[in-house]
């Protein structure tokens, strides 16, 4: 079989041999799969590019709802609404420390004014997290 290695987020999702045609696929789930979306910097740029569209087209009390239709095309429910508040406010102050330690972190691109750097990377982190989920991968 050959693999193009140009395309390491294909191969981790069973690419097809462009050269050989087949009736039927075979669906895999695989640990490099999930380590992939996890750690491809397509997925980072794709939750900064989220964010910074949420950002700075919503309210800051909207994001949350804002990332679940853009994500899943639904509302989230109160114990997703309540989790997400918990954990960007833990992330932002991780970010904060790490930001003080002048440490990397993702911004979402063109931060408007008046935004806070910590708080716009944990939601970054957050997005990362919705489009990892089963529910953004997989189809019900």
């Amino acid at each position: 079989v050959r693999r193009n290695s140009r395309y390491p987020m294909f191969q981790a999702f069973d690419m097809p041999d462009t050269h050989d045609s087949c009736a039927r696929r075979v669906n895999t789930t695989t640990a490099p799969q999930a380590l992939s979306l996890l750690n491809d910097n397509a997925m980072l740029e794709a939750a900064r590019a989220l964010a910074g569209q949420i950002i700075s087209s919503a309210k800051t009390d909207e994001w949350i709802t804002k990332a679940y239709l853009l994500a899943y095309s639904r509302k989230p429910d109160a114990s997703e609404s309540s989790l997400a508040e918990t954990f960007l406010n833990k992330q932002a102050a991780l970010i904060k420390t790490r930001i003080a330690e002048q440490k990397k972190a993702a911004v979402p691109p063109n931060l408007p004014a008046g935004i806070d750097a910590a708080t716009a990377a944990a939601f970054v982190d957050f997005c990362h997290v919705l489009l990892n989920s089963s529910e953004f991968v997989y189809v019900n």
